[in-house]
């Protein structure tokens, strides 16, 4: 039997983040397919991932990823050093917020997920050119977000960046942003990532 259960859909970039979690730190899973607006009580808010351990459910996946990662063994998701630590929550946060309101709603657009007037559309692709080289210089410091070690923060970033080959726009700004092809390349590599392997989102999206 599963140690917990995930409740989101395979190309969800934040469900694909618990999942990576769960195979970087050994965390046996069952997947349970679950759509946005089907949450029932897993989420007030109708969003995915939620996930189940025992009689404790969370939502979000900051919370979740913290949970994972202070409740079971295997290698810590978070530096232990404060200023590491801190680092890694301004990463994840910077990808959360900035990444996530431009590149994955330009994303979401692209697939119909996210109806918006193309207006609204082009200024999320002009954001994700102002943002992306902010994630593309500091992988040129070193080799992930934070450090020579993956951490959570590389989780958040690797789901969004996959989908860039396949969305005009957003491919040209990965193809502009070398340390982030390095790095995209150094993460699709961890088993996690290919053990998460979504289908093809443009299914989903038909």
């Amino acid at each position: 039997m599963a140690d917990i259960k995930v409740y989101g859909v395979s190309p969800s970039s934040f469900t694909r983040t618990a999942r990576l979690a769960c195979h970087e730190k050994g965390i046996d899973y069952e997947l349970v397919p679950t759509f946005p607006g089907q949450m029932g009580a897993l989420n007030p808010f109708q969003k995915i991932p939620a996930i189940a351990h025992g009689d404790m459910t969370l939502f979000e996946s900051t919370a979740i990823l913290r949970y994972l990662d202070r409740t079971f063994p295997g290698p810590k998701l978070w530096p232990q050093e404060s200023r590491q630590a801190a680092l890694c929550d301004q990463w994840v946060s910077a990808v959360n917020d900035s990444l996530v309101n431009s590149a994955l709603r330009f994303l979401a657009h692209h697939f119909s997920f996210l109806p918006v007037p193309q207006e609204m559309a082009d200024m999320y692709l002009a954001k994700a050119r102002e943002v992306v080289p902010v994630f593309d210089r500091q992988l040129g410091r070193t080799r992930y977000l934070v450090g020579d070690s993956a951490t959570a923060a590389d989780l958040f970033l690797a789901p969004i960046v996959y989908n860039f080959p396949a969305i005009p726009g957003l491919k040209e700004i990965g193809e502009a942003a070398p340390n982030l092809t390095r790095w995209m390349r150094d993460m699709s590599g961890r088993p996690s990532m290919k053990a998460t392997e979504p289908e093809p989102i443009a299914a989903v999206a038909a």
